[in-house]
């Protein structure tokens, strides 16, 4: 069995905006988390809050004034409006009506809105049963900034007498514990940048994920959020996200088992296709794709 079989195989589980869309309580509370193509529908019918709602409204109304098509792709939307704004300043010297960093701002608050609306504080079965068979050796490589696997971890660790520690995330190599090892490649919503590009985790203790949804992606300086947002070019080679690429692939090496769920290589994300094909290319591995698209 898969439980027999951990101690020599190490699994990696890769997970996509596919597998948080697809938790068990989707459409328990009306908001579905978002995927890039519907990202703007569901911004349009969001009940933000006070904080919320100035950033929801400037996104809408900017989006509306491109081309349709931008509609449809919350990342072609997003990289065209900071590019836009950052090259109007380079060229006239002066920002524009929403400066760059105003936009990656914006955006911010708007993802982790929407994130706080579709997952609140609710635990997911599916991603609880699936992680239960992971352990010390294997990994977790998620592109989404939600607490979906945080929350799913926790019953997990709780029977295992594990304690919440920042080194779940991989910042060093100190992580000595038996549960999977999280790798978030695009950041995560709880935590934050500090002076110099160090990250610091915003949860100290599994109890925090009872109090409240966590969702403060959004809260940053200048252009130094905790959550990737989608730039066309990714500088993955500066820190803090560096030494998290160089763990994942490293990890990626070690791996003989690889579970995908929800995750389709976009075409945007040159980077991360870059890093599986330099990790896996030209060796047989066990490969599992949930929920596997044509594409």
């Amino acid at each position: 069995g898969f439980r027999m079989a951990a101690d020599r195989i190490q699994t990696t589980l890769v997970l996509g905006a596919g597998a948080s869309r697809s938790v068990s309580y989707a459409n328990k509370g009306g908001y579905l988390s978002p995927l890039d193509t519907d990202f703007f529908d569901l911004l349009q019918r969001v009940e933000a809050g006070n904080h919320d709602r100035p950033a929801v409204e400037a996104v809408l109304e900017q989006v509306r004034a491109l081309s349709p098509d931008h509609w449809r792709s919350m990342e072609r939307a997003f990289y065209t409006l900071q590019l836009r704004a950052y090259l109007y300043k380079k060229l006239t010297g002066t920002p524009g009506m929403t400066s760059d960093t105003q936009v990656i701002s914006n955006f911010a608050r708007c993802v982790q809105c929407l994130l706080r609306k579709a997952h609140g504080k609710e635990v997911c079965g599916f991603h609880h049963e699936l992680l239960a068979h992971l352990y010390g050796s294997d990994t977790v490589i998620s592109f989404n900034y939600d607490l979906v696997t945080e929350r799913a971890l926790r019953p997990i660790a709780d029977k295992r007498k594990v304690a919440f520690a920042s080194g779940l995330y991989g910042w060093s190599k100190s992580w000595k514990a038996n549960l999977p090892l999280v790798l978030k490649l695009h950041g995560s919503s709880n935590w934050r940048i500090l002076e110099g590009g160090k990250i610091s985790v915003r949860t100290h203790d599994w109890t925090d994920l009872d109090s409240k949804p966590g969702y403060r992606g959004h809260v940053g300086k200048g252009s130094e959020f905790p959550i990737f947002l989608p730039f066309w070019d990714k500088r993955i080679e500066n820190q803090p996200w560096l030494s998290l690429w160089k763990r994942a692939y490293e990890r990626l090496v070690a791996s003989n088992r690889l579970i995908v769920w929800g995750y389709s290589l976009p075409p945007t994300d040159i980077k991360a296709s870059s890093l599986f094909t330099l990790a896996l290319d030209s060796r047989a591995i066990d490969l599992c794709v949930i929920d596997p698209s044509h594409a």
